[in-house]
């Protein structure tokens, strides 16, 4: 038995097998693997720098010192519907900060990173449109708040991305700049409320040239002067039109007929006949803008019954920004007041 014991492989550590242990005779030690499995714990990985999911060139931004109850929800809706490496940066004052902060699904993106809140500087204001025409001029935004983006999409609380949209973001990077065009045949130019930005031009723009207090609204200053920058890329109408609808209607969406073969639908990107039919005829734009705060609605888009009821199923979410009453909408004879 001492020659079999012999065979019994020691403990690494130990000068002796364990007492514990129990061998059997005449049995071969079995190499050692050339490659062994390491098995790691969550907690040997804290210190080990993970990649980011979010693509620093890409952020969002709203910047309001009002304290809106509409703050929260739409904020986590552009979260929720934004391409998922897209950041939102929220710029706001103490009211402001403390009302979106109220929200626990608000504070959570912000504990991930996802959603940054920080307070609108002290020497600045957005008080007015004046006030927030200067504050989307000042080098300091460009170069230093959202740095290091390249790309920004600037929001207000009388915007709106549409969830139901077969359009996103990420397809209009290759333009300076977008937003809902004030001349649907014209080269360039759009409202800045829903607009999205390439930063590094506007830096440039603005290390050379001073917007005057009470001129321009800060959205035509800035276009004006992108549609002459060298190798710009500034979206014209009907490119401006899918991307925002304000004041002009654009092109009716179409539905096609079916393209299936083998049991496999080939209709990517365009409307079925028998599935869409609700689409058919009517303009759907990624986004919306109205002003002031939803109560500026302009003809083109929202003055016939029909309009506003397929913007309600294509966009229902874009209810949040209007001022509604229920009691208009609820069918049966709801009055104003219930209970």
């Amino acid at each position: 038995m001492a020659n079999a014991a012999a065979r019994c492989p020691l403990d690494p550590v130990a000068s002796s097998p364990p007492s514990h242990a129990r061998c059997r005779a005449n049995t071969p030690l079995r190499p050692s693997p050339t490659h062994a499995l390491v098995l790691t714990t969550s907690r040997s990985l804290q210190g080990v720098p993970q990649p980011s999911p979010f693509n620093a060139s890409k952020l969002a931004l709203l910047v309001e010192n009002r304290p809106l109850p509409i703050l929260a929800p739409l904020t986590l809706h552009f979260i929720s519907v934004l391409p998922p490496d897209w950041r939102v940066l929220f710029l706001g004052s103490p009211p402001s900060l403390a009302a979106i902060n109220a929200s626990a699904a608000i504070r959570t993106h912000a504990r991930a990173g996802k959603l940054v809140l920080r307070p609108i500087p002290a020497n600045m204001s957005t008080a007015g449109p004046e006030m927030i025409s200067r504050f989307l001029t000042a080098p300091w935004l460009y170069e230093t708040a959202v740095a290091p983006a390249e790309w920004l999409l600037v929001f207000q609380a009388d915007s709106m991305l549409c969830a139901n949209s077969k359009l996103d973001v990420d397809g209009f990077l290759g333009y300076d700049w977008l937003g809902a065009p004030w001349n649907p045949e014209g080269d360039w130019g759009g409202n800045g409320g829903l607009s999205l930005r390439r930063v590094s031009r506007i830096v440039d723009i603005l290390r050379n040239q001073e917007r005057a207090n009470d001129t321009e609204p800060e959205d035509v200053w800035l276009t004006e002067r992108l549609a002459h920058y060298p190798n710009s890329r500034t979206a014209n109408g009907s490119v401006s039109l899918t991307f925002s609808g304000e004041m002009h209607s654009g092109v009716p969406e179409q539905v096609v007929d079916l393209a299936m073969r083998n049991g496999t639908i080939y209709n990517d990107g365009t409307y079925v006949k028998g599935m869409d039919d609700w689409r058919d005829g009517f303009y759907e734009p990624m986004g919306y803008h109205t002003g002031g705060s939803g109560v500026w609605l302009h003809g083109a888009i929202w003055g016939l019954p029909e309009m506003r009821q397929h913007i309600y199923n294509y966009c229902p979410e874009v209810k949040m920004t209007l001022a509604m009453d229920v009691a208009r909408y609820v069918p049966g004879t709801c009055g104003i007041r219930w209970g």
